[in-house]
């Protein structure tokens, strides 16, 4: 079962996304079998740049052929699904089929589902495609470790507060309800380690919360602290924050009716309760301390000002 990083091929889906930034360059250390699949011919084109050993190719996970497609000869797959898409718990479906039908050829060895932080909670549907996925997979036969991240503190806007004279943050829920938050730094070396150690993580659900239990307006304090600025806070009204929202996830593309019902419900859920998780599991997983809000902000202000001097 040891992973054999000279021909064991691992997949990673939605490669050019937010969750492989740090874990990527991980990867191409040690494997030298990559294939990573994306949906666009942009991501294609910048990853192929970026990793020019690997093996990238475009891929529509809502067919089953191509999951098939995706999988053919993969030891290792580590399944980010396209969040919003209303069709995700599908391809979720899609792809464990096509693995397991891989493992009865004596290739496939372990599954590596990206979920999210408490998917119990039916009242989003965001979480609820996440429940369902986590439970095909376990019930499928094959070797599988879930992952179970947090809120990522990578989506702050921090490098665009420090190009502001006076920088606004505007929240799209009350910024005084409290959240758990990790580091895409500390997934990455979290998801590496799984796919690494193989069998010791099978059959195990890992929540992964970082440093601290913190709201927004916490947050907020840490970063003008590191960046010098104060930030101010605002909240949307609802309906301009769903808006908004989806304005960011969509990315120019059609909002369809499923994703605004799923951004509405997080938000009001969100609103009230927020996404809390405990930070144990993640620091037995990365051998350290996880990133604190703090040691993030400095990082980013770091690789920012090395930036701007070339």
């Amino acid at each position: 079962m040891t992973v054999n990083f000279a021909d064991d091929l691992i997949l990673v889906t939605c490669a050019s996304g937010k969750q492989c930034k740090y874990l990527l360059p991980q990867l191409t250390q040690k494997w030298k079998r990559i294939r990573l699949a994306v949906n666009s011919r942009a991501s294609e084109e910048r990853l192929k740049k970026q990793y020019p050993d690997a093996e990238v190719t475009r891929a529509d996970m809502s067919k089953p052929d191509e999951c098939a497609r995706l999988l053919k000869d993969v030891t290792t797959v580590y399944h980010v699904g396209p969040t919003y898409h209303p069709h995700e718990t599908e391809m979720a479906y899609f792809m464990i089929d096509a693995a397991v039908e891989e493992s009865k050829r004596g290739s496939f060895k372990h599954f590596l589902l990206s979920s999210v932080l408490n998917p119990q909670f039916r009242k989003m549907l965001n979480h609820t495609c996440k429940f369902f996925e986590e439970e095909y997979l376990m019930e499928s036969g094959l070797n599988w470790t879930i992952i179970q991240p947090a809120h990522f503190m990578d989506t702050f806007p921090l490098t665009a507060f420090m190009q502001q004279e006076k920088p606004v943050y505007m929240a799209n829920w009350d910024p005084a309800i409290k959240f758990s938050f990790i580091a895409t730094k500390d997934l990455g070396d979290a998801v590496g380690k799984i796919a690494e150690e193989r069998e010791q993580h099978y059959f195990a659900q890992y929540p992964l919360a970082g440093d601290g239990i913190q709201s927004y307006n916490e947050r907020m304090a840490i970063v003008s602290r590191v960046i010098g600025q104060d930030i101010e806070v605002k909240k949307r009204p609802f309906e301009e924050a769903v808006d908004a929202f989806l304005t960011v996830l969509a990315g120019g593309r059609e909002v369809r009716a499923h994703m605004r019902d799923t951004a509405e419900r997080m938000l009001l859920f969100y609103n009230r309760r927020g996404l809390i998780g405990n930070s144990n599991v993640l620091r037995w997983l990365i051998g350290r301390e996880p990133t604190s809000h703090e040691a993030w902000a400095r990082m980013q202000v770091d690789e920012y000002r090395r930036e701007s001097q070339r």
